[in-house]
């Protein structure tokens, strides 16, 4: 249901890219599609964003409340202390579970994203249609067709993107499915297996290749495009993953993670550190091995959502500022009551005037020999 939902947004983009223009038509929808389910979720990255930020301003106090019943493992003490901790997260309107709710929903929302852009074809209706009156074609004009796609996929295996829709398909698999999984180099494969092809297809061959020619062609992997001599499709992996390690910088500079006591680590922070680095290594080893359409929407995405991110982080920043007011207020009002340690005065017991007189009376001179 979330995929047929992406999916009618995704061909409805198309449509009206394609009254615009009928080249590169695909990657435009892409691209305007990525920046429509960013926005879709920017609901969820506020609330998970703000959630943490305040988090980390209301650290100390929550740090102070674990101290406070430190050791205490009765059920009593325990109790207490949730109730408290309950009783702070009402007080500042925050949900613990707020930060991570946002992600958990968005999991199964870009997994449909991902199933959409795996195979646009399924869902935009002039691509199926272009496919299917090529296969219509074909087999008019050869009556060998299936066992001549069997000998392409044994010359030139379907990449991994292309496996995944075939076997999603299964026992119904079509050869419109096959030829709109089909590579730069299968296509010319089939070309030259059967040359009189090139004609019967010459002006729907057009018409895909400037639908779905960005740069590249948006159906073949950076892997093939490498090996079929195409260097320049390093880029895109490289793009990638310096787009995810950018993201990623930011995301970590806006979210601040919250300061634990001296001499404490943050494991959230180690895990963010860790993620840094891997992440965007393996967005760059995932995206050369899959759909360059597939790998243009994650680059799109990071760069909308670097842009994203930094404006969601000023519109929290209200919130937190009155949070931090909040805080300061109440720490302020709190050295105001903290009653005043009295200084212990210590007293001495006064001596007897004569020997008071006595000692202030300067000394004696020494008695001269021979007086009494």
């Amino acid at each position: 249901m979330i995929t047929n939902f992406f999916g009618s947004i995704l061909n409805l983009i198309f449509e009206g890219v394609s009254l615009v223009t009928m080249v590169g038509t695909l990657g435009l929808a892409i691209i305007v599609f990525t920046i429509v389910t960013r926005l879709l979720l920017t609901p969820l990255q506020i609330k998970s964003q703000l959630t943490t930020k305040i988090m980390s301003k209301v650290q100390p106090e929550m740090q102070a409340l674990q101290k406070k019943y430190e050791g205490k493992k009765d059920q009593q003490s325990q109790m207490q202390q949730s109730q408290e901790m309950q009783a702070l997260y009402k007080k500042y309107n925050i949900n613990p579970l707020a930060g991570c709710l946002p992600l958990l929903i968005q999991l199964p929302l870009i997994y449909s994203l991902y199933a959409v852009l795996r195979q646009p074809s399924n869902h935009i209706k002039m691509l199926a249609e272009l496919y299917n009156d090529m296969a219509i074609k074909i087999e008019s004009t050869i009556t060998n067709s299936s066992a001549i796609i069997a000998d392409i996929i044994a010359e030139i295996p379907m990449n991994s993107t292309a496996q995944l829709e075939l076997n999603r398909v299964g026992d119904n698999v079509t050869l419109s499915n096959y030829l709109s999984n089909f590579t730069t180099a299968q296509w010319e494969l089939l070309i030259s297996k059967v040359p009189e092809l090139e004609t019967v297809l010459e002006t729907l061959l057009l018409q895909k290749n400037g639908l779905e020619y960005f740069v590249f062609n948006l159906i073949d992997t950076p892997a093939e495009l490498v090996a079929s001599g195409n260097l320049l499709a390093f880029i895109v992996p490289v793009l990638a993953g310096a787009s995810t390690f950018i993201f990623s910088k930011i995301s970590m500079a806006q979210n601040q993670q919250p300061q634990m006591p001296e001499g404490q680590e943050n494991p959230a922070e180690n895990m963010f550190k860790v993620m840094n680095v891997m992440m965007p290594v393996m967005m760059g080893f995932i995206s050369y091995t899959v759909a360059t359409g597939l790998a243009l929407y994650w680059i799109a995405g990071n760069l909308i959502m670097m842009v994203q991110q930094l404006w969601v982080s000023k519109l929290v920043s209200k919130r937190v500022a009155e949070v931090e007011a909040q805080l300061e207020k109440e720490r302020a009002e709190a050295k105001a009551n903290k009653p005043k340690k009295k200084r212990k005065k210590t007293s001495t017991k006064s001596e007897p005037k004569d020997q008071k007189d006595n000692n202030n009376k300067p000394r004696k001179e020494r008695s001269q020999p021979g007086q009494n």
